[in-house]
């Protein structure tokens, strides 16, 4: 009989003659399972979203820039000669936008190379704007959803690093240089940063690798840093030996990472910087704050560990930073939207299967 009647009675959504009573219960089963289903599909989609490792349903995105000074604005690419110029004990910025995080706790490592081809290369981790102060939500790379308008930030200090090369130490290295040493984060609170742990030959090429753990409050962070340029001043000469700071690697280009994200390992960025951005040299100490004195000079020459002793800051021995960009970024659209569509979804269904329920049972 039911081949005769219209579309809407035969699939249940209406009422059944008083004689079809087998036939309206089964197809009230049917319309119960498939609500379940449905509603079971919504559900699972909404976990995954919100808390399947770390991702919400957009996905969690890693994007690492660097500041190119003579284009004042943030590279994506490689660092050179072209479009930035930094001296010998300089700091280059860094910034890391993440988004689609789960709030909660997390960590990433940051890898840099330490020696590129048997020369000093980013000796060590300093404060994002302790050589210039560049826009954090300035024009190039990937902005931040965070910005224009940043919340407050929270850093932590990157410990001393004791580590010997030559006969001197990265922590001798980072009193002559005076540079802050800070990682700085927006959308959390940063736990913790470990002490770097160096791999590979210092006379070829070797890295260092800190883990940061922080907790991020929403969806998205904003991680900055710098990467310290070793002053041929202190490696080797404060040792008696000859040049090997950033400016005397030739050739192949050295490297700043970000590497497994909570583990994962198909979310890592690498940023390289070409020798001919290395221009010059600061004197010691010029990066330190006024409270801070100079390295003492050493007992005598080539006293291994110590610094060579300071020159006396001239006018104008100062870097100069770069302008810093303003040109205001708007902030992306529909940044953040995805969980409570599918939050609204589920509880539509959930009104939907209620509804049925109840009819059921009349």
């Amino acid at each position: 009989m039911s081949g005769s009647r219209p579309l809407w009675l035969a699939l249940g959504w209406g009422r059944d003659p008083w004689w079809d009573v087998s036939g309206r219960t089964a197809r009230r089963r049917a319309r119960r399972r498939l609500l379940d289903l449905a509603l079971a599909a919504a559900a699972a989609g909404l976990i995954a979203g919100t808390v399947g490792g770390h991702a919400r349903a957009a996905g969690v995105s890693v994007n690492l820039d660097q500041w190119a000074p003579l284009e004042v604005a943030w590279q994506n690419g490689n660092l050179n000669g072209n479009n930035a110029r930094f001296p010998e004990g300089g700091v280059v910025p860094f910034r890391l936008a993440v988004e689609g995080l789960a709030p909660g706790s997390h960590t990433i490592r940051i890898n840099y190379d330490v020696t590129a081809g048997g020369h000093k290369a980013y000796d060590f981790l300093g404060a994002w704007n302790a050589w210039a102060s560049p826009n954090l939500c300035g024009p190039g790379g990937a902005v931040s959803s965070l910005c224009p308008s940043l919340p407050a930030a929270s850093s932590a200090a990157v410990p001393a690093d004791p580590f010997v090369m030559d006969g001197l130490s990265v922590t001798a290295a980072q009193v002559y240089s005076g540079a802050p040493r800070r990682i700085t984060i927006w959308g959390g609170t940063i736990a913790s940063v470990s002490t770097p742990a160096h791999a590979g030959p210092v006379d070829g090429n070797s890295t260092a690798d800190v883990t940061v753990r922080f907790t991020s409050t929403g969806s998205a962070v904003l991680l900055a840093w710098g990467g310290h340029l070793a002053q041929s001043a202190f490696w080797n000469l404060a040792a008696g030996g000859s040049r090997d700071g950033a400016g005397e690697v030739s050739g192949a280009p050295w490297h700043m990472r970000t590497l497994q994200l909570d583990g994962s390992g198909n979310r890592n960025q690498d940023r390289s910087i070409q020798p001919s951005a290395i221009v010059g040299e600061l004197p010691p100490a010029a990066l330190a704050p006024p409270s801070v004195t100079a390295p003492a000079p050493p007992a005598g020459p080539g006293t291994p560990g110590q610094p060579a002793a300071p020159a006396a800051p001239g006018p104008g021995s100062a870097p100069t930073p770069p302008p810093t960009a303003t040109v205001p970024i708007a902030e992306p659209a529909g940044v953040g939207t995805i969980g409570p569509w599918v939050a609204t979804l589920g509880a539509m269904l959930v009104g939907l299967l209620a509804t049925s329920r109840r009819r059921t049972r009349r």
